[in-house]
């Protein structure tokens, strides 16, 4: 039953996908299993349409989010980032982890400071992503997509954080 999700919903294993065929792909696997269309059959039936609708919804999930699909990329090879072996990450990321925290903190009533916070990760954030690629392209190079895929862990949760202090303003 767990099928790789690449497989699962017909694409090609690679960091870079076509999302709009992702999106056809699900939706037309949804089409065939969807628990609905099991509704008169026996309960095996029906508990199997269900198991399966949500195995391809996670898949969906999980290769739509960029930073949802590297790590199960890098599960595919076998490492799994939250894992205690992977936590560290290098000083300076923590320093600007920290820095971007105190702004936050620092600003937490201003609008415009906080968009201003955002534009200024996602521009890092952006920067970032943009290596995943390569370093998934290149399977020597799977040290740095683990380093690479920690730190824009982190950047997501500060990125809510600000979001939230966002939703508290309006």
């Amino acid at each position: 039953m767990s099928q790789n999700f690449f497989t699962l919903l017909k694409l090609p294993e690679a960091f870079v996908i076509d999302l709009e065929r992702l999106d056809q792909n699900y939706q037309d696997i949804q089409k065939e299993i969807h628990p609905d269309r099991f509704a008169s059959f026996d309960d095996e039936t029906k508990l199997e349409s269900i198991k399966k609708t949500a195995q391809v919804n996670d898949a969906y999930q999980t290769l739509k989010s960029p930073i949802r699909r590297a790590e199960y990329m890098l599960q595919l090879h076998g490492v799994n980032i939250h894992d205690e072996k992977y936590t560290a990450v290098p000083q300076d990321f923590l320093m600007q982890q920290m820095e971007w925290r105190e702004e936050l903190e620092t600003h937490k009533q201003n609008k415009l400071a906080l968009e201003k916070l955002a534009t200024e990760i996602q521009k890092n954030k952006n920067n970032m992503m943009n290596q995943l690629p390569v370093f998934f392209d290149q399977k020597d190079h799977l040290n740095d997509a683990i380093k690479i895929t920690r730190e824009l862990n982190f950047i997501e949760k500060i990125e809510q954080h600000i979001y939230d202090a966002l939703i508290e303003i309006v």
